[in-house]
């Protein structure tokens, strides 16, 4: 289905007279479904624990992998500093940019994030932990734009995940709530 998709998309956009990078980009866009409303939409309808919810929920699995491989390869192919480079380099460069993106994540997420969380913790502001939480998402998602050069997007799934395996990450979700829709307007 997401092969299909970013093919019939990216033909559409060509008949607009897109090039075939923007209609390749668009294609891949189509061909993504959201997790967050189908999930709704299969709990609503109590389906979400059916043999035919996990199925869906299994390919929008796999439909998120698509997704981040596909914000990680990106730039690498359509990007303003890959042109004149050949196309091995490119996703050499990519590669190592995105492995010591997640090591410096890994590293800072198991040293520093922890202790942060613990000291504004102590303060017991729930605004301030908000607050702390938030800059941490937004700084990860910027820095790893500007330093790695990749998808702010990318940065805000490894921050969420680096939040995610900290011992404040249901405070965190739960303090969070009411950002969740700004969250993902943003990324």
């Amino acid at each position: 289905q997401s092969a299909v998709a970013t093919v019939l998309g990216a033909l559409l956009a060509r008949a607009f007279g897109w090039d075939w990078p923007a209609g390749l980009i668009f294609g891949m866009a189509l061909a993504v479904a959201s997790t967050v409303v189908l999930i709704r939409v299969l709990s609503d309808s109590n389906d979400l624990h059916t043999q035919a919810g996990h199925i869906a929920v299994g390919w929008l699995v796999v439909e998120d992998l698509f997704t981040v491989v596909a914000l990680v390869l990106l730039p690498a192919l359509f990007g303003p500093a890959t042109i004149g480079t050949p196309l091995w380099l490119a996703l050499v460069i990519t590669a190592v940019k995105v492995t010591a993106l997640v090591a410096f994540a890994a590293i800072v997420g198991t040293r520093v994030i922890p202790r942060v969380l613990d000291y504004v913790a102590e303060t017991r502001s729930r605004e301030l932990f908000t607050l702390t939480v938030l800059v941490l998402a937004l700084g990860i998602a910027v820095g790893s734009a500007l330093i790695f050069s990749v998808s702010m997007a990318l940065g805000a799934f490894l921050a969420g995940m680096v939040v995610g395996r900290s011992d404040y990450s249901l405070r965190a979700a739960s303090e969070a709530l009411p950002m969740r829709d700004a969250f993902a307007v943003l990324f």
